[in-house]
C-alpha cells in the first residue's frame, strides 16, 4: 500500500523537506525500526535461554547463545512461512513462544520498575505485579508481530 502526498498549494518558503522526499523515505526508515526490534526480540530470547541479563553479562555461555539464536531464528522463520492464513495454528504457536521468550528476557528488566512506578501511582497488592507482567507481555506480542507486518508482504 503507497500512500502519497499530493501538494496542496506552492511549496512554502519555511519548508525544509518535501512530503514527497518523505514519502519515499518511510519505507526505509519502518524496515530499519522493525530490524531493530527484531535485533531486540533475538537480545530477549538469548537473555531468556541464558538465564537472564546478569547470568548472560556475568558468563555468557556460547551454547546458550547459539540456543537463543536458533530458536528466535526457528519462530521468526515459522511466523513468516505461516503467517497471513497460510497455518493459523502455527503461526500462533510460533507468535506464542516467541513472545514467551521476549517477555522472560525482558521482565525482570522491567517489572521491577514497572511494579515501583504503578505503586507510586495508586496500585497496590498484586495488582501492580500482574498489570507490570500484562505490559511486558502485550509490548513482547507487538515486539514479535510487527517486524513480520513490515517486512513481509
Amino acid at each position: 500500500m503507497t500512500v502519497e502526498s499530493k501538494p496542496l498549494g506552492p511549496r512554502k518558503q519555511s519548508a525544509i523537506v518535501s512530503r514527497a522526499t518523505l514519502d519515499r523515505q518511510r519505507g526505509t526508515f519502518e524496515r530499519l525500526t522493525a530490524a531493530g526490534l527484531l535485533f531486540i526480540s533475538f537480545a530477549g530470547s538469548i537473555a531468556a535461554l541464558s538465564g537472564g541479563w546478569a547470568a548472560l553479562i556475568a558468563d555468557p555461555r556460547p551454547g546458550a547463545i547459539a540456543a537463543g539464536v536458533a530458536a528466535q531464528l526457528a519462530l521468526t522463520a515459522a511466523e513468516w512461512w505461516y503467517g497471513k492464513g497460510r497455518g493459523p495454528w502455527r503461526y500462533r504457536l510460533a507468535l506464542c513462544v516467541d513472545t514467551a521468550l521476549t517477555a522472560i528476557g525482558y521482565g525482570p528488566l522491567l517489572v521491577p520498575w514497572l511494579t515501583t512506578y504503578l505503586a507510586t501511582h495508586g496500585l497496590h497488592g498484586g495488582a501492580n505485579t500482574m498489570l507490570a507482567w500484562a505490559i511486558v507481555g502485550i509490548a513482547s506480542a507487538a515486539l514479535a508481530w510487527y517486524p513480520e507486518w513490515v517486512l513481509i508482504d
